[in-house]
């Protein structure tokens, strides 16, 4: 039997390897250029898990209350119905899940899917930095245009759950914008004088899987905080289906799933990735090392 420090370490390390939105800049971010409040250490931390804010509020941490103002200011324009990016950096990718990401257009009463990934994502063998961490998805071509909140959520098979969020202009495809979304270099250089290479540091934490045992270093300076590097490359990393109903009206899309939060909702743990109830017209399938379960029960989880 372990020594109950000894436990109590193991402990605090299996569950310390996490990951959080890097573009676009989430509310928050070391790398939001409008942030001047400290960065949120626990951006990368899922719900009820690590330090004070642990049980932070649905949805987006609690960010919402920044909307209308300097540090609730949009961080990206994308024209409706473009393919953009996202990213995501952290201390450990828990080898895998299942994400979703999407939009509010009613500052955050309601989330409607963009795209779902069942399985692989985090990209399970792309490492931890935003370089191995890509990925696409369609903007909804009939989405209201104007300021939105897009949303990340990461289910993990620990039966966690990760929600970042991000202000975003939707345009339609008039205003100006760079290519694939990505900041221009006017707002790469506002990042860097914010101080975008400096994230909240730590020490060393190890996570398990049945498959490989993994030592996630938590970032202290220098991390991938670069996108504008590395999405006009993006590649699918294992992916191997993806389906598309280009028809669905963007007011007829799903929510996004809510889990692992304390509303009787559960995510499958340790077998098997997320495979959502409702997953919206676009469906990203990963690479089929661990099967895919609904939640449950269902009467809970809204299906």
């Amino acid at each position: 039997m372990l020594p109950l420090f000894v436990g109590q370490v193991f402990f605090v390390a299996t569950v310390l390897g996490h990951m959080q939105l890097v573009h676009p800049p989430p509310f928050g971010a070391v790398n939001n250029p409008h942030r001047t409040d400290p960065p949120d250490p626990y951006l990368q931390y899922p719900y009820d898990c690590c330090g004070p804010l642990a049980r932070w509020k649905y949805p987006c941490r609690g960010y919402l209350r920044l909307l209308g103002t300097p540090q609730g200011a949009s961080v990206a324009s994308w024209q409706a119905g473009s393919v953009q990016a996202w990213n995501i950096s952290g201390i450990g990718n828990h080898y895998g899940g299942s994400c979703q990401v999407g939009f509010s257009v009613d500052q955050g009463k309601s989330f409607q899917v963009a795209t779902s990934y069942e399985g692989n994502c985090p990209h399970r063998n792309g490492g931890n930095d935003a370089d191995g961490q890509n990925f696409d998805f369609t903007v909804p071509a009939d989405m209201p245009l104007g300021e939105a909140v897009f949303a990340w959520t990461w289910f993990n098979r620990e039966g966690e759950f990760n929600m970042n969020c991000a202000a975003v202009t939707i345009s339609d495809g008039q205003g100006k914008e760079s290519a694939m979304g990505i900041p221009g270099e006017d707002s790469v250089a506002t990042m860097a004088a914010s101080g975008r290479d400096k994230v909240p540091g730590g020490a060393a934490h190890s996570y398990t899987s049945e498959r490989r045992v993994s030592t996630c270093i938590k970032p202290l300076a220098r991390r991938s905080l670069h996108p504008h590097k590395h999405l006009a490359h993006r590649h699918l990393h294992g992916y191997n289906l993806r389906t598309r109903n280009p028809q669905m009206p963007y007011h007829e899309r799903p929510a996004m799933l809510v889990a692992n939060t304390g509303t009787g909702c559960l995510t499958p743990k340790t077998t098997a990735e997320v495979k959502f109830p409702h997953p919206g017209p676009d469906v990203v399938v990963g690479d089929g090392e661990y099967g895919l379960e609904h939640p449950s029960p269902a009467e809970a989880c809204g299906f």
